[in-house]
């Protein structure tokens, strides 16, 4: 998305005594007309685009050598502060024309009607071109989002080997309304299986080891403080 930029009026007193508009830049810190007298060659992004405007409105039309069409009508200076509609058209004309990479979004004006003047309001548009021309990005990311694709499995020629060895089952709980040394269980019993015995909740774990199958149980003490029950 473009990011929306104002030049905001703030404080008369940190302006230029020709041109009365106020600069902030992206995290809204203020920035006066002395910020841009002396020029950044290495500026890049918002503030090159800043520097540009500031340039522009500050420049007399057919004051700049070589190029007599950079910078604004200066039939613009001294209107009445109820004739705005040369102000605007001036405006419009010259970031336009000689900034592509922003568009003016809206224009305010605020009168001082002590000192007779009128200050302009310029909200920009920064648009996304990609640096040093005034071609827009074609997508809203730069780098394209990566596709994830699946392994691709080259089958191996030849007929399967033979099965390996099956592993150890997982742990496998039981549940009954008797005691686990007199139930039957479905399929063999190994070590760290369980027993819930329904009627009182009690949890029993089975080992290998032990003379009996009753003495190869172990109920399990305060169950629900181990987070077994």
């Amino acid at each position: 998305m473009p990011v929306l930029q104002g030049f905001v009026q703030q404080n008369a007193a940190m302006l230029g005594a020709n041109w009365r508009l106020q600069f902030t830049d992206m995290s809204g810190v203020l920035m006066n007309m002395q910020s841009f007298e002396a020029i950044d060659f290495g500026a890049i992004s918002y503030k090159e685009i800043f520097q540009n405007v500031k340039t522009i409105l500050a420049t007399p039309l057919e004051s700049a050598a070589l190029e007599r069409t950079l910078g604004v009508d200066q039939s613009i200076v001294d209107r009445p502060l109820n004739n705005a509609a040369e102000v605007v058209v001036a405006t419009l004309d010259a970031v336009n024309r000689w900034e592509p990479r922003c568009s003016v979004a809206n224009i305010d004006f605020q009168p001082d009607l002590i000192n007779g003047h009128l200050t302009v309001l310029l909200q920009l548009n920064i648009n996304s071109v990609i640096y040093g021309t005034a071609t827009p990005y074609p997508a809203k990311d730069i780098l394209p989002i990566p596709k994830q694709e699946p392994p691709v499995t080259i089958p191996v020629p030849g007929p399967p080997g033979p099965p390996g060895p099956q592993g150890q089952r997982g742990t496998l709980w039981f549940t009954g309304d008797v005691t686990p040394d007199l139930y039957t269980p479905t399929v063999p019993l190994q070590t760290f299986d369980l027993y819930l015995h329904l009627p009182t909740g009690d949890v029993y774990q089975y080992t290998a080891v032990g003379d009996t199958f009753a003495a190869r149980w172990s109920k399990i003490k305060g169950a629900k403080q181990n987070g077994v029950g």
